[in-house]
């Protein structure tokens, strides 16, 4: 079944800092769900092509969906089983989720759990998700994501790539909705993976869309603006209007965010259009309050008047507070361009009670803009003390607003890194098929052998010995295969750490020391975007060659990522083994790399653990070399710093 990808009554915030398309997020977590057999309750024929109906029809509009269902059950009710009834009442408290129709979702929510107290099938999953987005909205994010996890784990009892990729799509909503961008695409990255290895076009174009905020959360727009026009042209081929309609939405907003305002006022008027051709009125109202927005802020205040007013009488109020909130704050706004004090009095008088209901952290944004706005009424009424300790406590707030939003930044660095982690486990997944292939192949070469030994006893001997070479050779093959890294030659990340866990319980065992080395290349993205990846890989098999000079025998060193090395030190001293990143800092920046005909400096930034007593295995050893790396990266880079 169809994905949609916001409430219609969920308007985003309009604040200028990117928090104006959170609400956006939690709708967009129900963009997986479709109808696969798993855990499936059998129904009559007629029912289940009925369903199937239903599905196609939220594929392209969840409007004609809802309407569909509806008459089914006012038209069947007395046929229907207690399973049939469950399935069509999941269906309509999702499409009434899709549709902005909270209350009479969570209605039919609770009726679906009378009728059926089973979760484990493909309707409790929709159910719980569905549920789940409406506590998010409602700013319960813990108790939104109890269901979220209950979901996902049927859907691993089920083993189903689909099913997960619909629960993972639903906790990273839930992440980005409290701002935690760098955490939400780390689960949108888990179900890329699921949804690649399935090859589903449709909910890849859905998961873009959701990509695409998040990127923009953490300012990377190039990406945000370059999904979702992948996304949009999905929907535009393959005409789900409904959809392209949300697309443009989401596009608009991230042209907001970088104050691009012609641009997304063009985005809005394709929402417009697409809402008319969709054939419901009620489908224009994000249209209108988005134009009200850009209008606004290019301070043509009579047109924003005109588009909130006319969103004003589509509108249908909200449950959520976030959306109440950004209303009153455009409100308020226009209200003060235009002189009318009493109702611009009003709105941020409702505005205040509704922020007084919510944890601070998350409405940081809103509450500056609220500061402002009313610093800006005392200066109207000449009151210029109220306003000066206005735009002090405003000031205040803008001040740890911007802690949070430098963080976001250093996020997005850590996502790109993770990000490369999780292509690395693919890869080595494809590696272990390889490995398979070869083990396969090698004992159909026993076979063989077996065979040949039968043949004849006078070349027992010289067949034999033929065979077991080229099984030595094999298993030589298997074993570089499965534990070297291709590029650098290195041991890999699997072979480092099962070595390194092996040498800590040596270590605890003897008492020894034992500490291990973190570091990566400074600024490496830069270093492909300049001269390729053909450059990288010269870069990296460069530094791979000189960190191998300063290491002993016994020492493990490998490459764990994309440009991130681990050295393994038993028997080595914290002060030993700062000499040893030391030397290899300094050989790395002195080194001249020649890429594309220039000679190119690189550094690195290093981090150091040494086993302790609390440390009860290698990766809480891991953990701590990992963090003082960041604090290296923090400091400056090309720096060493040892973990408290």
């Amino acid at each position: 079944m169809s994905k949609h990808l916001i409430q219609l009554n969920s308007v985003q915030p309009s604040c200028q800092y990117r928090l104006f398309f959170l609400p956006l997020l939690v709708l967009i977590t129900l963009c997986f769900m479709s109808m696969p057999g798993y855990a499936e309750t059998l129904h009559p024929q007629w029912l289940q092509e009925s369903l199937d109906k239903a599905d196609k029809l939220n594929d392209k509009n969840p409007v004609l969906a809802l309407e569909f269902t509806q008459d089914l059950l006012a038209n069947h009710n007395d046929q229907l089983s207690t399973p049939g009834k469950a399935a069509l009442i999941a269906r309509l408290a999702e499409y009434q989720y899709y549709l902005g129709h909270n209350e009479k979702s969570l209605k039919n929510i609770e009726l679906f759990y009378t009728l059926s107290p089973d979760l484990n099938t493909f309707d409790g999953i929709s159910v719980l998700i569905t549920h789940g987005g409406i506590l998010d909205g409602l700013a319960k994010p813990k108790e939104a994501m109890k269901l979220y996890l209950q979901a996902e784990a049927i859907a691993k009892a089920i083993e189903s790539k689909k099913l997960l990729a619909e629960t993972y799509g639903s906790i990273a909503g839930s992440f980005a909705r409290i701002n935690n961008d760098s955490e939400a695409l780390k689960y949108y990255h888990q179900a890329y993976l699921h949804l690649e290895a399935i090859g589903d076009k449709l909910e890849m174009a859905y998961l873009k869309i959701q990509m695409s905020i998040s990127y923009s959360n953490i300012f990377d727009d190039k990406n945000a603006i370059k999904l979702a026009k992948e996304a949009i042209s999905y929907f535009k081929n393959n005409e789900y209007i409904f959809d392209e309609l949300f697309g443009h939405s989401t596009l608009a907003r991230i042209f907001m965010a970088v104050k691009d305002y012609d641009s997304a006022i063009t985005e809005y008027q394709q929402v417009m259009a697409l809402s008319q051709q969709v054939g419901k009125d009620s489908l224009i109202e994000v249209a209108y309050i988005g134009l009200a927005k850009a209008f606004h802020w290019k301070k043509q205040h009579d047109k924003a008047r005109h588009y909130f007013n006319l969103y004003q009488q589509v509108h249908q109020h909200s449950d959520s507070p976030f959306a109440q909130i950004d209303d009153l704050v455009l409100s308020a706004s226009i209200s003060i361009a235009e002189q009318d004090i009493s109702s611009a009095v009003q709105s941020l008088k409702y505005a205040d009670e509704l922020l007084l209901t919510l944890e601070k952290n998350s409405v940081l944004s809103w509450r500056i803009k609220v500061l402002d706005l009313k610093a800006e009424l005392a200066i109207f009424n000449q009151d210029y003390q109220s306003a000066f300790q206005l735009q002090k406590e405003a000031r205040k707030l803008v001040s740890s607003y911007q802690n949070i939003e430098r963080e976001k930044i250093r996020s997005k660095y850590k996502v790109m890194f993770d990000i490369d982690q999780a292509l690395l486990q693919n890869q080595l997944l494809e590696r272990d098929k390889q490995l398979d292939k070869a083990a396969l192949e090698s004992a159909l070469q026993q076979q063989r052998l077996h065979s040949l030994v039968i043949a004849g006893i006078s070349l027992f001997a010289l067949i034999l010995t033929f065979f077991i070479l080229r099984q030595v050779k094999n298993s030589k093959t298997l074993h570089k295969l499965a534990n070297t890294d291709t590029l650098t030659e290195l041991a890999n990340r699997r072979y480092t750490f099962a070595s390194a866990e092996k040498l800590i319980v040596q270590a605890k065992i003897s008492k020894q020391d034992f500490t291990i080395i973190i570091f990566d290349i400074d600024h490496f993205k830069a270093v492909n975007d300049t001269f390729g990846h053909t450059g990288g890989d010269i870069a990296l098999k460069t530094i791979a060659t000189i960190a191998n000079i300063h290491v002993r025998n016994h020492d493990i060193l490998g490459r764990i990522g994309g440009e991130e090395f681990l050295v393994v030190l038993p028997g080595t001293s914290v002060q030993q083994a700062y000499e040893v990143a030391e030397r290899i800092r300094h050989a790395i920046k002195d080194k001249d790399i020649m890429l594309k005909g220039k000679v190119v400096n690189i550094s690195a930034s290093f981090g150091i653990a040494q086993l302790a007593k609390q440390h009860d295995n290698f990766n809480q050893l891991f953990h701590q070399a990992d963090i003082a790396l960041y604090q290296a990266k923090d400091s400056g880079r090309n720096c060493i710093k040892l973990a408290q």
